[in-house]
């Protein structure tokens, strides 16, 4: 009964056995036919090793943004460029063509103006032609000697200065037209814009603007190219009216240090205490100057000085002469002028304009304190006064020194 348990036990075992080394060798057989046929084929091709991938991740540094604004240009259309330049020259202007009925007409009871001898520009046509032209002349002018002394180019410059002034001036007034139509939008951009931009060295400026740039057509990028132009004229003006006051000193200083007045092979007698008579006494209104123009509503340059008198008050000859002009001329109205000889190296004369009535004619020989009109308010005037210049060579000079 010992014996018997463990016998079928036994065969169990061996069994198992067996069928697991006949499993293996029946294994082993296949994957060495396998083997053998894969190399009767040829070798297996070599994969390419793939790299590991990194999970380490380099990200750049952070830095705030950096704002900046779009490249602009001044606009094309106006207010047109202030052009710079070391030596200006005078604008010139066609005269206008505005018949005179279109400005101030004579008063009653004074004899009509001729025809041919300069029509007044009417305020309308006046805004026209300084759009056109900012630097022109609205009054006419007479012609000029050639330069040919110190002294007569250092007056020829002193005009040139003087209608620079009148360029950037009306420019400017333009300008600043255009740019405060621009600010009354709600753009708030706009305001912050222009008025970073205002005053200052436009040189300076971070929004200074290159002629080269694209421009960005918008309230705001023209407004900044306005600003930067008023900003640029500003400064050109300060230079300019620097230049001016310095020649305007000299040449003053140069006419008091003149001895008297010559005419060829003579002294010409004047009247006063000055190098010139006063023409009569009435009140200074307004000085010799660029100035806005009270008729026309621009800038000007007043070429002589404003003596306030009532209609027919007498005008007297500053000097003794020899009247070259006497008529109507554009909006100096009834006008008169009277050669002098020379002076300070340069051809001498006096003119008067707006009178009421003229009394004397071209050619004629005038003595110092002689009647040659009467006080009017004719031509491009607001009211009686006598307009009085003094011109050397043919170009204004500040009279006030001469009388």
């Amino acid at each position: 009964m010992g014996e018997r348990w463990w016998r079928p036990t036994t065969l169990a075992a061996v069994a198992g056995a067996t069928l697991m080394v006949v499993s293996f060798c029946l294994d082993a057989g296949a994957a060495t036919a396998g083997v053998q046929k894969s190399s009767a084929q040829g070798p297996l091709p070599t994969l390419p090793t793939l790299p590991s991938p990194s999970l380490t991740v380099s990200l750049p540094p952070v830095r705030p943004p950096k704002v900046t604004l779009p490249p602009i240009k001044p606009p094309t259309v106006k207010p047109p460029a202030i052009p710079s330049s070391t030596a200006s020259t005078r604008p010139t202007a066609s005269p206008a063509t505005v018949p005179p009925t279109a400005g101030k007409l004579p008063r009653v009871g004074v004899s009509a103006p001729p025809s041919n001898d300069g029509p007044v520009v009417g305020p309308g046509s006046a805004l026209a032609l300084i759009a056109g032209d900012p630097g022109a002349d609205l009054y006419p002018q007479p012609p000029v000697d050639a330069a040919l002394t110190p002294q007569a180019r250092q007056v020829a410059a002193l005009s040139d200065v003087e209608h620079r002034i009148q360029y950037l001036e009306n420019i400017l007034a333009r300008t600043r037209d255009d740019l405060a139509g621009l600010q009354r939008g709600p753009d708030p951009v706009l305001h912050l814009l222009t008025s970073l931009t205002a005053g200052g060295d436009a040189d300076a400026s971070p929004f200074a603007v290159s002629d080269s740039a694209d421009v960005v057509d918008t309230p705001t990028g023209r407004a900044v190219a306005l600003s930067g132009a008023i900003t640029s004229g500003q400064a050109e003006l300060v230079r300019r009216r620097t230049e001016e006051a310095r020649l305007r000193q000299e040449i003053s200083r140069r006419v008091r240090a003149v001895p008297a007045v010559t005419a060829p092979a003579r002294t010409v007698t004047t009247s006063g205490e000055g190098r010139l008579g006063r023409p009569l006494s009435g009140r200074l209104t307004s000085r010799y100057g660029t100035r806005f123009d009270p008729y026309y509503h621009v800038w000007q340059l007043h070429a002589g000085v404003d003596l306030a008198a009532s209609i027919g008050t007498p005008i007297h000859a500053a000097a003794d002469g020899r009247v070259s002009r006497a008529g109507w001329y554009g909006g100096y109205g009834n006008y008169t002028c009277i050669d002098h000889g020379r002076a300070d190296g340069q051809r001498l004369s006096t003119c008067y304009g707006h009178q009421s009535k003229l009394m004397v004619a071209p050619g004629q020989r005038i003595r110092a304190g002689q009647v040659i009109g009467l006080v009017g308010s004719t031509g491009a005037s607001t009211g009686p006064h006598l307009h009085f210049e003094v011109r050397l060579g043919g170009r204004p000079v500040d009279p006030l020194p001469w009388i």
